[in-house]
């Protein structure tokens, strides 16, 4: 992994420190580092805390088993029931 990170920042004020390389299997996430937000490392979404902190945890299950997904030798991502709706259309957005 990188050095570098970005700050991820919910709607309600969340903050989650990402590598930037982890954030970056977000294409909307990658490509906002041209913006603003590749000045200050903080990117403001439009998302709630709980919904924010299940997308990094994605992120981070992505990267992780990343080289594993052909052989699909990949532990099940959970996803809270309640929450899975809103999770499509926000990872959807990001392009995860």
């Amino acid at each position: 992994m990188s050095n570098e990170y970005v700050t991820l920042v919910s709607s309600d004020n969340f903050k989650y420190v990402v590598d930037k390389e982890v954030a970056s299997i977000s294409t909307v996430l990658k490509n906002s580092q041209g913006f603003e937000e590749g000045k200050t490392g903080r990117i403001n979404l439009d998302m709630d805390g709980d919904i924010l902190e299940c997308i990094v945890e994605y992120l981070y299950y992505h990267y992780k088993y990343k080289d594993q997904a052909e052989s699909g030798d990949v532990p099940e991502f959970n996803i809270p029931t309640h929450l899975a709706l809103e999770l499509l259309v926000k990872a959807d957005y990001l392009d995860i």
